[in-house]
């Protein structure tokens, strides 16, 4: 069996978190020395939506909006693990991925398929790296057709190998009778009706390249956090080869 590891390297210099948080939520720091106390520990400060990383619904839902299943810790590890579906769908800067893009891909969408997206942007982690700011800021994203698209085939999961899942016409935008309440309440429909069907977000996977066009088994590992609404995740293909 060969392993090929989806996951961007989670450490300082690398896993800038999403915007608009700053880069200094991420922190790695010697707590303990070898020296000094006799062994090495360090000290781990990072959001829960830094490098790749899973979004569970309570990310964007409420629970009065979502019954069922809706921390990470809710999220049964089998809907984590299993076949999955690697389409070759190539976008340029701020493109969408359509339900026409489904349609026209070369390989079939299955009801419980976990379905990742190779865009290409996977490029910009190691082959020709790009700044934060241009990743996330520029990268192609789902639209709302697509969208509905994955949601009628009642699949498990959903990741792209960008910083995010959205098309960035769908920033996260404040509901203004919630806020004349006094109540910021953010909205976002991509994530809004996946999350919502209880399909899976994977943010930020890398090494689709080598696995595209492609059925393969996958397994996408949280932290076991409990009571968040995402988590940093070991993103691995398994290839019988």
């Amino acid at each position: 069996m060969k392993i090929i590891d989806l996951s961007v390297p989670l450490d300082a210099n690398f896993s800038a978190p999403q915007p608009p948080f700053s880069l200094d939520h991420v922190e790695m720091k010697t707590f303990r020395n070898i020296a000094r106390d006799g062994f090495h520990m360090t000290k781990l400060t990072v959001l829960t939506h830094t490098g790749t990383h899973m979004d569970a619904p309570a990310h964007v839902l409420t629970r009065e909006e979502k019954e069922g299943m809706y921390y990470v810790d809710d999220v049964p590890l089998e809907q984590l693990y299993g076949e999955a579906v690697v389409l070759d769908i190539p976008k340029g800067e701020l493109e969408p991925i359509t339900a026409k893009d489904f349609e026209n891909a070369s390989m079939e969408v299955r009801a419980g398929d976990i379905v990742l997206v190779h865009t290409g942007w996977g490029r910009f982690d190691k082959k020709e790296p790009k700044n934060w700011h241009y990743t996330f800021f520029k990268r192609p994203g789902l639209d709302v057709d697509g969208a509905e698209w994955l949601i009628s085939k009642k699949i498990k999961a959903y990741g792209q190998d960008t910083v995010g899942t959205q098309s960035r016409k769908y920033s996260f935008v404040r509901d203004e009778k919630a806020q004349e309440s006094g109540i910021i309440r953010r909205i976002e429909p991509v994530h809004t009706m996946m999350l919502k069907n209880n399909i899976i977000l994977l943010e930020h996977l890398t090494n689709l390249d080598k696995v595209v066009n492609r059925r393969i088994i996958a397994g996408f590992f949280p932290l076991a956090l409990k009571g968040v609404e995402a988590a940093p995740i070991r993103a691995l293909a398994f290839l019988d080869e």
